[in-house]
């Protein structure tokens, strides 16, 4: 089991997991080491994560830092075909010419101080945090910048996009100066009822602002819409609703003139306090004065679902931090004395119209990357499925995959310790059938990758299937119906 596994060997495996990818694959068949891939299951799995995060024989500061590296698996009639490919971003390309770091990351500065990072604006697009499609683009997101546009078989890399220039920042001078482009969030919300595809950027400024993007079907930007903010959260994610968008903006700010200065890296900037309750904006769809309320203390990374109920008021189920945790300072983390929190399943219950928050816990046991089945927009879902751990865990190292019942609070594992699953995707077998879900398990000992295959229902496995080579545990991915991607 995980708890008897020491900080060090915590730290070991993680280390090893996160080592570079050295080849890429086309249409790689794999073969089942266990069970059989059902039939039925007709599609295309793609992935998003870092595959490099060393550069020069130096270590990125962060994981944030690693250069996206997308995984392409097509199930077709039970055979699996799988392609791995970097994203060649303009960054990515520049270091591999050079042979060493060029860019400031998230979490890395340049080598040499303070004069090497003075006023260098610039931070790499590394395209690593999530992968979507919509409107016939494959595009690789990341929090800070343009998307990248990728062939959806092949995954070569076709150019960043900015929507015939819907991207480019026009502000001031000064605000282009340090921004050329509204960034595009890795977390897109899609209308499911509309085909509208949903976004935001926090852009950075004289005054910070909000941006708000809606793709339609076809793929065309509409005009961009500004929200001000008196100060830069730390926000990864959002929920759209049919009444409104509604973003947590925590108390874990950056400390812009410290960054810009090259005092620090971005993350190292942060100043955090989250003692103090989160602000909620709500900006109603349909027009209206956008409205601010407080919610509990901590931070929120990701954001399951959430719906509006007939009262007025919004669900919203997350994995809450009571702290923000340091990422960079698995010393900390993974110890046993941990004074950090892991995150827990959290409902709020947000009503605008009383200006209330009232909080639900939907669980004891710490779960991140949480995940529903597509399908039902606006509608409440049972169901939550996650990475997590057992309930007693302190150290932050989620070793299973689990299924959340948010009605009962039965929370079922499949535990893979000591190895390490990633996000669960979701594919329902039909319109209101138990369906499956698909995860990348990092296998400490065989120091390898594996694409397992769980049913939804029990958590029970039905194929394992081997990579050829280890892949270092990702962030986000997304299926994709086989008919819309050949």
């Amino acid at each position: 089991m995980t708890a008897d596994l020491t900080p060090v060997q915590m730290a070991t495996i993680l280390d090893e997991a996160g080592q570079t990818v050295a080849q890429e694959y086309r249409d790689l068949v794999l073969v089942c080491d266990r069970g059989t891939v059902p039939r039925g299951l007709s599609g295309v799995l793609y992935r998003n994560g870092p595959g490099r995060l060393e550069r020069g024989g130096r270590r990125y500061g962060h994981v944030f830092d690693g250069d996206g590296h997308i995984l392409r698996l097509a199930f077709d009639e039970g055979r699996v075909g799988y392609t791995n490919r970097f994203v060649r971003t303009q960054g990515l390309v520049a270091e591999e010419r050079a042979g060493r770091l060029l860019y400031r990351g998230l979490g890395t500065n340049l080598p040499g101080g303070l004069p090497a990072n003075l006023l260098r604006l610039t931070i790499k697009n590394v395209a690593n945090t999530n992968v979507i499609f919509h409107a016939n683009r494959l595009m690789a997101l990341w929090e800070g910048g343009l998307p990248y546009c990728l062939d959806p078989v092949s995954l070569e890399t076709l150019g960043a996009e900015d929507f015939d220039k819907g991207l480019r920042n026009r502000f001031s001078w000064l605000d282009r100066r340090l921004a050329g482009v509204m960034p595009f969030a890795a977390h897109p919300c899609l209308d499911e009822d509309t085909g509208e595809l949903h976004n935001f950027g926090l852009l950075l400024g004289r005054k910070h602002r909000l941006m708000l993007y809606r793709l339609g079907p076809d793929g065309d930007l509409a005009e961009p819409l500004a929200h001000p903010l008196d100060r830069l959260s730390f926000v990864h994610s959002f929920l759209l609703t049919r009444r409104y968008l509604v973003f947590l903006l925590p108390h874990v700010d950056f400390d812009v003139p410290r960054s810009l200065l090259g005092l620090s890296t971005w993350a190292d900037s942060l100043r955090v306090a989250t003692d103090r309750p989160m602000d909620a904006l709500l900006i109603p769809r349909g027009g209206g004065p956008p409205q601010t309320l407080e919610t509990v203390p901590g931070f929120v990374f990701h954001i399951a679902h959430g719906y509006d109920r007939e009262d007025g008021a919004v669900v919203l189920d997350l994995a809450h931090y009571r702290d923000y945790p340091p990422l960079n300072r698995l010393d900390i983390l993974l110890a046993h004395d941990n004074p950090y929190t892991t995150p827990k399943p959290l409902r709020l219950v947000i009503d605008p119209g009383r200006g209330s928050c009232e909080t639900q816990p939907l669980s004891p046991c710490p779960a991140e990357l949480p995940r529903v089945a597509p399908g039902g927009f606006g509608k409440p879902r049972r169901y939550i499925f996650s990475i997590g751990a057992p309930a007693e865990r302190r150290a932050y190292y989620l070793s299973c995959i689990q299924r959340l019942d948010t009605l009962t609070g039965e929370t079922i594992h499949h535990e893979f310790s000591p190895d390490l699953p990633g996000e669960p995707v979701l594919v329902p077998e039909g319109p209101h059938e138990a369906g499956w879900v698909l995860t990348l398990v990092y296998r400490a000992q065989e120091r390898r990758t594996d694409l397992v295959i769980l049913r939804s229902e029990d958590l029970g496995v039905q194929a394992v299937l081997p990579l050829p080579h280890s892949v270092p545990p990702g962030f986000h991915g997304s299926w994709l119906d086989l008919r819309d991607s050949r």
